[in-house]
């Protein structure tokens, strides 16, 4: 079967974690003194007899196929057997896919054979079953940079005729460290991913329309791929922190002062919260920038060690997702380099930074370090961001999922299906609910969708126009998630029945009932199986009859009954997108515990996502219980007033800002931030604080 090559490609490749220093082969056979005695052993002798016949007769090296426990393969062994496996599977047509690609390219890097590795990735990138990820490029853009990391690289020190990332000369190990031409090439390798990913597949409906739009057509890749963007269609694929911090570390060690630049402000807009290998790199940049690397960013267009031979001149990157957004110059003029303050904390109601002593004492300004302030800021999203969010939220409620984001999480719908609740509007209120409430709307789905193959379309769009035409909101309500925060641990083991509705409409009192200068409009959501006559428990009537009245504080809010078939997460997020950017629209904020995995997989702006999630998600919980409300006390966790991120901020004294005296803030990891990365499994490591705290880079000026 072709897993079972695919499998062996991997083990060709893999090195695992346990046994010495993390590396133990798990593919290397057992020798026959650990066999069974008995026939199942002899047939199992047989058959790895057998299969090593069919791979000696591919092979072109003259390399044993068998060893015992106490040898060592090399890297040129495992690069071999590879070789002859994927070999095998072009006599039998068997197309590689993703993941073998992505052993052989990594094989091929780690021995140093790059024009290897180069066409292992041509050949992917023409192969039809195989879908491109950045893993399948990234072990040849991190070689490029110098080397694979150490933990990737084999304990073998034999191989000595492995050529080097720049193209010449020989080395032990996968890379000799950097050089401009390789740093070049690296780069090539990123615009390479970035165009040859995302675009429409061949299972897509429309690919062969969008063919022929290519041929025939003048609108540009980037607008097809917009208008066509859904199901079978992938996103473009972006660097991780892994990559950046290999181009980070390649141009310090070259003094690139361009490439230095641009990754540094695409690491402030991609990621949240660096990490302390990627911290190093970035602060390792500081260190060096001294009276040598001053010169060479200010230097005449002239001279040969102007900031014009940078890498960055000879290759075109993809645009950046921030619209020219950058963290500033990372260069001192003066030459006097960067104080770095480590460890710095802050106050959390102002945003104010404390700095901690400096690695080396350096003159700033005439103005002591420890009288000058520095504020975080609040760093909202742009009109690009928005606007992508919005689209990109709209197409996968259309088409359901987008390929290439592969999550557990994701899908149009959650779970069994329940009754639909048209019927309790209708015992409620005689089939009139309050203007702005949808429960008449969504009545006999299920006959809709059987007469109507564009009900979910239609549906969408009368959604839209319903939130455009709706007066002014400020906040959304999940609330499934708050009827059923906590249910599972108040009932055991036992899936709830139904949502708790007294703990929903505590939430909902506690904010309608808010002084005057906090008066809020709210819009709750809940799925339409919520408020079924089946479902919904006697006592909780009375609630969704105030919920649908116009009483005060009730006549501030409206419930948005989501429909069968449809996830009732992504009506929610869009009435929280729509006023996004608006000024003649109050900024939306969110009330949910749900840290939403499923739209981030399934969005290509995932770096617009976890921002958006900061600036405007109010996580819930319950106190106590209040006996004066006959209530739960509500707490709510509202957005800092400044943005936890890397950020350019102005040094101030007194109130005034002093010249010159800019520094870059970087925040350093804590406890408590497994939600804040992409996979949403962090975990802090040992000696990482509660608290947050951070890395003031600050110019030294004289």
């Amino acid at each position: 079967e072709p897993q079972s090559f695919y499998n062996l490609l991997n083990l060709c490749d893999g090195s695992f974690a346990g046994g010495d220093n993390g590396r133990v082969h798990v593919g290397t056979p057992k020798t026959s003194s650990q066999c069974h005695d008995g026939d199942d052993g002899n047939d199992d002798d047989e058959k790895s007899r057998s299969t090593t016949a069919l791979l000696n007769d591919n092979k072109n090296d003259d390399i044993n196929t068998t060893t015992t426990k106490n040898d060592h393969i090399t890297l040129h062994q495992r690069l071999n057997h590879a070789r002859q496996i994927h070999t095998l599977l072009t006599q039998l047509n068997i197309p590689c896919i993703e993941p073998a690609f992505t052993a052989l390219i990594r094989l091929a890097v780690r021995v140093g054979d790059y024009e290897l590795a180069e066409e292992y990735l041509g050949e992917a990138e023409g192969t039809q079953q195989c879908k491109v990820k950045l893993r399948m490029y990234s072990s040849l853009l991190r070689g490029y940079c110098g080397g694979l990391s150490e933990e990737e690289e084999d304990v073998d020190t034999n191989d000595n005729d492995v050529t080097t990332a720049g193209g010449g000369g020989t080395s032990n190990s996968s890379g000799a460290g950097p050089t401009q031409e390789g740093l070049i090439k690296a780069l090539k390798v990123w615009k390479r991913m970035y165009d040859n990913s995302g675009g429409i597949s061949t299972g897509h409906p429309r690919y062969l329309e969008s063919k022929q739009d290519d041929n025939n057509s003048s609108t540009t890749k980037e607008q097809q791929q917009q208008q066509l963007f859904g199901e079978g269609v992938s996103p473009k694929i972006t660097l991780s922190e892994y990559e950046y911090s290999a181009l980070l570390r390649c141009a310090t060690a070259l003094k690139d002062v361009k490439v230095a630049e641009r990754v540094l402000s695409d690491i402030a807009e991609s990621v949240m919260v660096p990490g302390l290998s990627t911290m190093k790199v970035m602060l390792d940049w500081f260190r060096s920038d001294r009276c040598d690397v001053a010169s060479t960013a200010t230097a005449d267009n002239n001279s040969e060690t102007s900031a014009a031979s940078s890498a960055l001149d000879h290759v075109t990157l993809p645009p950046r997702e921030g619209e020219g957004l950058s963290v500033g110059p990372i260069t001192n003029d003066t030459g006097r380099g960067w104080n770095i303050y480590r460890d710095c904390t802050i106050d959390s109601s102002t945003g104010s930074l404390q700095l901690s002593n400096p690695e080396e004492v350096q003159t700033t300004t005439d103005c002591p370090s420890n009288q000058i302030e520095y504020r975080l800021k609040p760093v909202e999203l742009t009109q690009k961001a928005w606007k992508a969010m919005r689209e990109m939220n709209s197409s996968i409620v259309l088409e359901g999922t987008v390929e290439g984001n592969i999550s557990v999480f994701q899908g149009g719908g959650k779970g069994k299906k329940r009754p639909r609740g048209s019927d309790v509007v209708s015992k409620l209120h005689g089939g009139n609910a309050k203007q702005g409430s949808t429960a008449h709307n969504n009545k006999n789905n299920s006959g809709r969708k059987k007469k109507d193959p564009n009900w979910r379309i239609n549906h969408w769009k009368g959604f839209e126009t319903f939130i455009e035409n709706h007066s002014s909101y400020n906040i959304v309500i999940d609330g499934a998630n708050v009827g059923y925060y906590n249910q599972t641990y108040r009932l055991g083991s036992n899936a709830p029945r139904h949502v708790d509705y007294k703990q929903i409409d505590g939430l909902i009192r506690h904010l309608l009932e808010l002084p005057s200068n906090e008066r809020h409009h709210i819009i709750l959501f809940m799925h339409e199986r919520h408020f079924s006559q089946r479902l919904l428990p006697q006592w909780a009537y009375p609630i969704i009859k105030m919920w649908d009245g116009n009483e005060a504080p009730y006549d501030r809010l409206t419930v948005y009954r989501t429909p069968q078939g449809l996830n009732d997460d992504w009506y929610w997020m869009h009435a929280a997108l729509i006023n996004g950017g608006r000024e003649d629209k109050p900024s939306v904020l969110a009330i949910t515990n749900d840290e939403m995995r499923d739209h981030h997989f399934q969005m290509t702006a995932q770096g617009y996502f976890l921002r958006w999630k900061e600036r405007h998600q109010v996580h819930f919980d319950f106190g106590e219980w209040n006996r004066e409300l006959k209530r739960n006390d509500v707490l709510l966790e509202y957005p800092s007033i400044y943005s936890r991120r890397i950020q350019r901020v102005d040094g101030e004294s007194k109130g005034c800002v002093l010249a010159g005296a800019d520094s870059i803030v970087i925040p350093l990891p804590k406890k408590g931030d497994e939600n804040r990365f992409v996979d949403g499994v962090h975990v802090a490591d040992d000696g990482i604080p509660q608290e947050e705290t951070y890395v003031v880079v600050q110019r030294v000026i004289s």
